[in-house]
């Protein structure tokens, strides 16, 4: 394959990023143990094969009071094939959050790109 230079062990993937800001609209922050819950019953639910969360700083523009709002965030990274079952459950992980912590939206971004899992050599 020409993704990865010939490299039998590439694939190329969609990787998808959410964007979970931690403000709640009416004062406080999605703690950590409530984040933990979230992504342990509904990210893990949906991809129970894995994926990668961190720590992130987001600035937005609030399209209501039109201030630029900066907000501990959380990302979480997936990578796999794509399709419409997969668009669903990112789609529904973000309705969840939205509704459950009372969000204005989750950022979500796709694009395509080369993997390649790099192993021990003997």
């Amino acid at each position: 394959m020409l993704c990865c230079l010939g490299l039998a062990s590439c694939a190329t993937f969609q990787r998808s990023d959410l964007y979970f800001g931690r403000d709640i609209p009416d004062g406080g922050q999605v703690s950590e143990q409530q984040w933990k819950a979230f992504s342990d019953s509904v990210i893990s639910h949906y991809f129970p094969e894995g994926y990668t969360e961190w720590d992130a700083a987001g600035r937005w523009k609030d399209t209501k009071t039109k201030e630029t709002i900066t907000e501990p965030t959380k990302v979480a990274t997936f990578f796999g094939k794509a399709s419409k079952q997969r668009d669903a459950a990112l789609d529904s992980i973000s309705q969840q959050y939205i509704r459950r912590f009372r969000q204005q939206s989750v950022l979500r971004t796709d694009s395509r790109t080369n993997v390649r899992f790099i192993s021990k050599t003997p």
